[in-house]
């Protein structure tokens, strides 16, 4: 095993990482147990440590559909926790893209870094699937959760029927239902309409399922505020009835890049035409970075909606978040880009060596000076 030095907590989570002194023998297992996660444990430690001041709601986005919720009363929730690898769907195999683009197959080429390690979460409150796709509803996600924590999977019927297929006992596995809700930790949690139309097409044969069926939106209820996770929806006017129903905070919901042929993501128009039928006061999109083939260049992407949001809907906080980037509602509400931060809360200059070197450089000019007074 690498040498590794792990630093004593400081309240702001502490990374597991691997810091190599010396020469050593390394096989491809040991490469991968040092390398990957590639954020090692820092995030989960993050998660588990940061108290959520009251009144606040945390997010982190952990890259692609992923995200984690924290409570101000300490409850951790997943959304969409995706931690697979690199895909390879096929029309054989219910690819609802592959169906509306009359491909054979499709590639999913994974970008974005790991940032959590699933299973190190000892303690979760909910497991939360939008749909039945496997960059939603996840077998190495879902297997970490199981064996790790108690924790119980909330899902739409298909990606129920999924859950069951990868052994998760009914007990712990809740089917969503319009309307209804779950009391948890910290959230109400509404089941309410999602319009993912790529979802409702990843059936057998030629059928379309419901959408009740096939997909659902996550609001969650918190002291902070209502944070709305759409999934992969498509933009519909169904969500004009939502706006009027609810009082949205937050709005998250896909966007990306659709090459000729087929649609997959809501473009940077569609979010912002979804953020106003929504009237949300912040729109965070997600998913343009995590697969080559619909993320195109993101940086446009980002560009492009926060140039129609200021015409499109200029209540609207268009807000884009980095990949293991923490959002915390109300405090950023006015956020327009994450930055990570940068360390230099432990930085003390005065206390490194071109600090020492300038002071003695300084000292030795001033005893010459002194010498050539006298």
């Amino acid at each position: 095993m690498a040498q590794q030095t792990i630093p004593k907590s400081d309240g702001r989570g502490i990374i597991s990482g691997t810091y190599v002194t010396a020469n050593q023998d390394i096989d491809r297992q040991q490469w991968l147990e040092d390398c990957y996660p590639e954020w090692g444990t820092f995030l989960n430690q993050e998660i588990a440590t940061y108290k959520v001041p009251e009144g606040q709601v945390a997010l982190w986005w952990c890259g692609g559909p992923s995200w984690v919720l924290k409570t101000d009363e300490g409850g951790i929730y997943w959304i969409d926790q995706y931690c697979g690898p690199s895909l390879y769907t096929e029309a054989v195999g219910n690819c609802g893209v592959c169906k509306q683009a009359g491909a054979k197959s499709i590639n999913w080429l994974r970008l974005n870094p790991q940032v959590i390690d699933p299973w190190q979460f000892k303690g979760l409150d909910g497991a939360f699937i939008t749909h039945m796709h496997q960059d939603h509803c996840d077998l190495y996600a879902v297997k970490a959760a199981l064996k790790t924590t108690d924790v119980k999977f909330y899902a739409p019927y298909m990606a129920c029927k999924k859950l069951r297929g990868f052994e998760v006992p009914e007990s712990r596995i809740h089917m969503t239902r319009l309307g209804e809700s779950v009391q948890l930790k910290g959230a109400t949690v509404e089941f309410l309409m999602c319009y993912d139309d790529t979802a409702i097409r990843t059936t057998e044969g030629p059928d379309v399922l419901p959408y009740e069926l096939a997909c659902t939106s996550f609001l969650f209820r918190t002291s902070a505020g209502n944070i709305l996770f759409m999934g992969d929806t498509w933009f519909n006017d169904g969500y004009t009835q939502i706006g009027n129903d609810y009082d949205i905070d937050v709005a998250i919901a896909d966007m990306g890049f659709n090459a000729p042929g087929a649609t997959d993501k809501m473009t940077p128009y569609d979010c912002v035409r979804v953020s106003k039928a929504l009237n949300a006061k912040v729109f965070i999109p997600d998913h343009y970075d995590n697969w080559a083939n619909c993320a195109g260049d993101p940086s446009m992407l980002t560009r492009e909606l926060e140039y129609l949001g200021k015409d499109v809907c200029p209540n609207t906080q268009i807000t884009i978040m980095a990949c293991g980037g923490r959002y915390l509602y109300p405090q950023d509400k006015h956020m327009t880009r994450y930055a990570y931060p940068d360390g230099s809360e432990d930085y003390h200059f005065e206390r490194g060596e071109v600090y020492k070197r300038i002071q003695h450089q300084h000292q030795q000019v001033m005893e010459m000076l002194k010498s050539n007074e006298k």
